[in-house]
């Protein structure tokens, strides 16, 4: 009797540990998820073809993801691109990185991350009408939109982090940035740091007589990395333009133009430094972005985008800003993205560059 109620205790503590096993497995298989996949700022919309026909309009207008990128103002630029699909083929494409899944049904909305693939953006919505449905994808706009960068911001930036450089340089000014090893150094002082990578960009277009032109250009990617005394609890935008325009104009000098002063008939030649600036247009600054994106531990985190051109030259072309205000030491801590990719031909490179930069500044942290 006691060796049968030992062969049974061992049988049953066999059978637990293969049940807690396998039930170990199971959580492992529900929680894997594949790669995603497909271009970034690309959302691949499932739907009726003939719903999504009639729901295009809507979905690209400037309320959604027709809305401009911001930064890319001149010309303008639209937040994200859609590519329909039926629903029939949605098996096999499910595991894009941006999904939009529209369907007639009682009025919901979900969003997801991660449904299918990693990382993933996945948004499903159903409506009794075509109105319906558009009205609950407005009314979640915005979330949406954060949604889907995210994904395409961490799927970057898992391709950054293979590829990242050791920065010695940014850890003498106490911050944490990831730089990828692409990205040169171009010029290091006390309180300022200035990464510089060189891109060919070759877009292929067909004339009328069907044959391939290629155009390119040479583009260029700026992290400017500094930090500045600031007295302020509060950043606002025309402080960061000031602060960014004086530095800039101090270490962002081109080459060096004629001007004259008059004083009265005679005049004074004088040479005068091309440097980087902020759009000083009016009209374009409307259009800047600026916002706080965080506020904890004695920081605040600050998001701008917009336009910068050279004093004198005719050069311009969109930034990216990340600020952190530091109000118990009283400093700023700034990461600047500035491009130039003059050649667009149908081709966003501009909004794939801003993109990529974004993803990096999300590393953008105070050592402490």
């Amino acid at each position: 009797m006691h060796l049968f109620n030992k062969l049974s205790f061992i049988f049953f503590a066999a059978l637990l540990i293969y049940g807690c096993k396998k039930k170990s497995n199971q959580e492992q298989e529900s929680s894997y998820r594949p790669d995603s996949s497909g271009p970034i700022n690309l959302v691949s919309v499932f739907s009726d073809p003939l719903l999504y026909d009639k729901l295009e309009p809507g979905l690209n207008d400037t309320l959604l993801f027709g809305k401009v990128f911001p930064g890319l103002y001149y010309p303008p630029e639209v937040m994200f691109a859609t590519r329909p699909f039926s629903m029939g083929v949605f098996d096999n494409f499910k595991r894009t990185r941006l999904v939009l899944k529209i369907e007639k049904g009682a009025p919901k909305i979900e969003l997801s991350k991660d449904k299918y693939a990693k990382p993933q953006g996945f948004v499903n919505v159903s409506g009794e009408s075509n109105e319906q449905i558009l009205e609950l994808l407005y009314q979640n706009q915005d979330s949406i939109l954060d949604l889907y960068r995210w994904a395409d911001r961490t799927f970057l930036l898992q391709g950054f982090k293979e590829k990242s450089k050791s920065t010695p340089q940014l850890e003498k000014l106490g911050i944490n940035l990831l730089i990828p090893n692409d990205f040169k150094l171009a010029e290091e002082n006390k309180n300022f740091v200035w990464f510089r990578k060189d891109e060919v960009n070759t877009v292929h277009n067909r004339t009328a007589n069907n044959n391939i032109v290629n155009h390119s250009s040479n583009d260029i990617l700026n992290i400017l990395v500094y930090k500045v005394p600031f007295k302020k609890s509060d950043l606002e935008l025309l402080d960061l333009i000031k602060i960014r325009d004086s530095v800039n104009a101090k270490y962002t000098k081109g080459a060096r133009e004629p001007e004259y002063q008059y004083i009265g008939v005679d005049s004074i030649k004088l040479l005068v430094s091309d440097f980087i600036q902020t759009e000083p247009e009016p009209v374009l600054r409307d259009f800047f972005d600026f916002k706080l994106i965080q506020n904890q531990n004695k920081q605040k985190t600050y998001e701008s985008q917009g336009w910068w051109s050279m004093s004198l030259s005719q050069m311009g072309g969109p930034y990216t800003t990340k600020v952190i205000l530091d109000t118990e030491n009283k400093e700023l801590y700034i990461a600047d993205a500035i491009l130039f990719a003059p050649l667009n031909q149908g081709k966003s490179k501009k909004r794939d560059y801003l993109t990529q930069m974004e993803g990096l500044f999300t590393t953008f942290k105070i050592l402490k």
